[in-house]
């Protein structure tokens, strides 16, 4: 597969979620609509919230993400790289369909809900809301993660590293930021802003673990035909 118009066509995709994000918010403000079918759809434009158009872009890529990450195991399995390389993908694909269905069901909500009912939820731990029970859960696994990802090939894994780190680490760390800005009394627009840049972050992040992945499943055309092969060359 052509690495570079894959990764055009992915990032494409993102920017015109993002551009739509943008103009569904500033109808938002300048038309102000409360009745009609106009403030459903600008709704499912907002990037900021829950079960919208980036939501499921991003839950989209996840299952992708899970696919791809099955297929290498498979094709490990039956090639000369086998063991640990084979159970590392298994892993890697169960954390991505984990991260698909939060996007759909919003597991990190529960968490929120979790949060709220052991810190005061006037406290500064009690606003942080879903980001210390999803940090929690982070840290303890890593026990799994880091014997998994130490059994991949390189160049995979410095990309699907990075782009986790990209996608949780904005993810969380706007999530702090916001909290923040909340406190200190700033405007609506930073906030938002900080919303925005958190879902660009996630996005980009699961975009880069994918072509990450792909570089070890190989999907070529030739002949009117598609082979897929594992490259343990990575």
């Amino acid at each position: 597969m052509e690495m570079v118009g894959t990764r055009r066509v992915l990032l494409a995709v993102c920017a015109a979620i993002m551009v739509l994000h943008v103009v569904a918010v500033g109808v938002r403000t300048i038309a102000r609509p409360t009745s009609g079918a106009l403030p459903d759809v600008l709704a499912l434009l907002n990037a900021a919230q829950e079960r919208s158009l980036a939501s499921w872009w991003t839950s989209a890529l996840l299952v992708a993400c899970c696919l791809v990450a099955t297929a290498a195991s498979l094709l490990a399995s039956g090639g000369m790289a086998r063991g640990w390389v084979t159970w590392a993908w298994l892993v890697l694909a169960v954390v991505f369909a984990v991260l698909s269905l939060d996007e759909v069901v919003s597991l990190h909500e529960r968490g929120a809900e979790w949060t709220a009912s052991v810190f005061e939820t006037s406290s500064l731990l009690g606003r942080l809301g879903w980001t210390i029970p999803a940090t929690a859960i982070l840290v303890l696994s890593l026990a799994v993660l880091v014997p998994a990802f130490r059994a991949l090939p390189s160049r995979p894994r410095l990309l699907i590293l990075a782009g986790l780190t990209t996608s949780i680490g904005g993810a969380l760390g706007m999530e702090v930021v916001n909290v923040l800005l909340t406190d200190a009394g700033a405007r609506y627009l930073w906030r938002h802003t900080a919303m925005a840049v958190e879902e660009a972050a996630e996005m980009t992040g699961v975009v880069i673990v994918l072509l990450g992945l792909l570089t070890a499943v190989q999907v070529r055309r030739a002949d009117r035909q598609f082979t897929v092969t594992y490259d343990i060359a990575t």
